[in-house]
C-alpha cells in the first residue's frame, strides 16, 4: 500500500491545473467513487514523489491511501495521463474502494 498526503482543490479548469503544474509541482487528481463518496473530490498530489513511484514495476495495480486533511481514502488508480513528450505527469484519476 502507497500512502500520499493530498491537499484539497477548490479552483478547478485548465488555467488552473496549469498553474498549479508549473508553479506548484502538483498533480490535480481527482477522487471518484459514489459507494464510498457523496461527491467526487478534486485534489493536488506532489510530482516529484508520484513521479519517482510510478517508476517501480507494482505502481499501476497497488492500492492507495490518500490522506487528506483527517481522512483517509482507500483507493486505486483509475487512470493516469502524461504529458506527450515533456517527462510529466498531467492528471490522475483514483477510484475509492473503502
Amino acid at each position: 500500500m502507497i500512502k500520499l498526503q493530498a491537499i484539497y482543490r477548490n479552483k478547478l479548469g485548465t488555467n488552473n491545473s496549469r498553474y498549479f503544474r508549473n508553479f506548484d509541482k502538483k498533480i490535480p487528481a481527482i477522487i471518484y467513487g459514489k459507494k464510498f463518496l457523496e461527491k467526487e473530490l478534486f485534489i493536488l498530489l506532489d510530482h516529484n514523489i508520484i513521479f519517482n513511484l510510478q517508476k517501480e514495476k507494482n505502481f499501476f495495480s497497488n492500492n492507495f491511501l490518500i490522506k487528506l486533511k483527517n481522512k483517509s481514502f482507500f483507493s486505486i488508480l483509475q487512470d493516469i495521463q502524461f504529458h506527450v513528450f515533456k517527462p510529466i505527469i498531467l492528471h490522475i484519476d483514483f477510484l475509492c474502494i473503502k
